[in-house]
């Protein structure tokens, strides 16, 4: 599976990120994968593509930084984080 997820520190934050991305990105939650230690347990998925964007609509979501962090899965199951360009 080729795709990107983000994952959060709590439940409260990953509720916040789905209302505020639903609609303006492909996002479905999904438990967060075992190569991402760091997390609530929840996470969304969303398409490569959209990591840009996704990324830019997080950083204006009130209240969140520091609360999230973006990883893209290899289809080998590894995850490996998305650094801010």
């Amino acid at each position: 599976m080729d795709c990107c997820v983000i994952v959060f520190s709590s439940t409260h934050s990953a509720m916040r990120a789905e209302k505020h991305l639903t609609g303006r990105f492909p996002v479905t939650v999904m438990p967060t994968p075992r190569a991402v230690s760091a997390s609530c347990g929840i996470s969304l998925r969303f398409p490569p593509g959209d990591a840009a964007g996704v990324r830019a609509a997080m950083e204006e979501l009130p209240g969140a930084r520091g609360c999230w962090e973006i990883y893209r899965l290899a289809p080998d199951g590894k995850a490996d984080p998305i650094v801010p360009a």
